[in-house]
């Protein structure tokens, strides 16, 4: 399993807890409803990929305030290089 794959699932499974709040265990139910969470976490995730990619001038000045040397640059590099991008599905 890939990281992003890896990412997805993990989504898909705090998904479904949140939903289910633990009336059913993530193994036990069929895998057409997982994959379901799956496709969710699908489309959550790039959005959020989007937000950390672009970051706003409050999160910029929030990392400068926690390390000087961060920048921009410094935080889309990281981001690019998650399993939240889409081009790193391998």
């Amino acid at each position: 399993m890939t990281e992003h794959e890896k990412l997805i699932e993990a989504v898909a499974k705090a998904i479904h807890a949140y939903r289910s709040t633990g009336t059913q265990e993530w193994e036990k139910i069929p895998d057409f409803i997982r994959q379901t969470y799956r496709d969710y976490a699908n489309v959550a995730l790039p959005v959020v990929y989007d937000v950390l990619r672009d970051p706003t001038n409050e999160m910029i000045d929030a990392a400068n305030r926690a390390r000087p040397s961060v920048t921009s640059r410094t935080i889309q590099a990281a981001i690019e290089a998650s399993p939240l991008n889409p081009e790193n599905r391998d």
